[in-house]
C-alpha cells in the first residue's frame, strides 16, 4: 500500500514540472486516479487505478504518446504501459466532450516472485485496452484542464505456481525446472470512473 501512495504522489509532483501551452507539438501531461469496478469469482470488486499520460499535440482537437500507471487487483498489482490517444470535441470552449483510447501490456514488475522448497509462485500480466468518454473543464485562468471520464479497460493477466526440482529438464512442455506448473489465466472486464488534471 506504501508503494501505491508512493507512485501516486510521483504521478501528480511531476505534473508541477509540466507546460501548459496548447499549440502543435507542444507538450501535455494528463494524470488521472478512480476506482477499477468489476468482478472476480461472481463477488463484486472495487480496486484503485492511477494512470499518468504524457503526449504531443498533434492538431487543433487530438493529442497522442505513451502512458504508465497502476492498477490494484485483488491479491495482485499492475503497472500498465502503453500508447494513448486523446481528443477534445470543441478546444475552445470552458466544457467540451473528451474521448480517450489506450491501449498497452500490463506488467507484473511490482510482484516479487515467491521461492519456498520445491514451489515458485509468480503473476504475469497481459494485453489491456481502455476506451473512454467524459468532460472536459477548463480552469478559470485556462492554465489546465480537469476531466471526467467514463470508461472501459479490459485486463488479462494470469498466476503461476510450479512445483519440482529446479534444473530438470523440462516434461512434455512443462517449463523448464518444473514437474508440474499450475496456471489460473485472468480477464479482468473493468468499469472505469477518471478524474483527471491536463496540464
Amino acid at each position: 500500500m506504501k508503494s501505491t501512495f508512493l507512485l501516486f504522489v510521483l504521478f501528480f509532483i511531476s505534473s508541477q514540472f509540466s507546460f501548459s501551452q496548447r499549440e502543435i507539438g507542444s507538450y501535455i501531461h494528463h494524470a488521472e486516479i478512480g476506482p477499477l469496478i468489476g468482478k472476480l469469482n461472481d463477488d463484486n470488486r472495487i480496486n484503485l487505478s492511477f494512470q499518468t499520460f504524457h503526449g504531443v499535440q498533434i492538431d487543433y482537437h487530438n493529442r497522442v504518446g505513451f502512458f504508465v500507471g497502476l492498477d490494484t487487483y485483488p491479491g495482485f498489482r499492475l503497472m500498465p504501459l502503453g500508447f494513448g490517444w486523446r481528443h477534445e470535441l470543441n478546444p475552445a470552449k470552458k466544457y467540451t466532450l473528451n474521448f480517450a483510447l489506450d491501449v498497452g501490456y500490463g506488467t507484473s514488475w511490482l510482484e516479487k516472485r515467491e521461492i519456498e522448497n520445491n514451489r515458485e509462485a509468480w503473476y504475469e500480466g497481459g494485453g489491456m485496452v481502455a476506451p473512454a468518454i467524459g468532460i472536459r473543464k477548463k480552469s478559470k485562468k485556462g492554465k489546465h484542464s480537469f476531466t471526467w471520464m467514463l470508461g472501459y479497460k479490459r485486463q488479462h493477466a494470469a498466476s503461476f505456481e510450479g512445483f519440482g526440482t529446479i534444473g530438470r529438464p523440462p516434461i512434455g512442455g512443462i517449463n523448464l525446472g518444473f514437474d508440474s506448473v499450475l496456471e489460473e489465466s485472468y480477464i479482468f472486464n473493468n468499469l472505469s470512473l477518471r478524474w483527471g488534471i491536463v496540464f
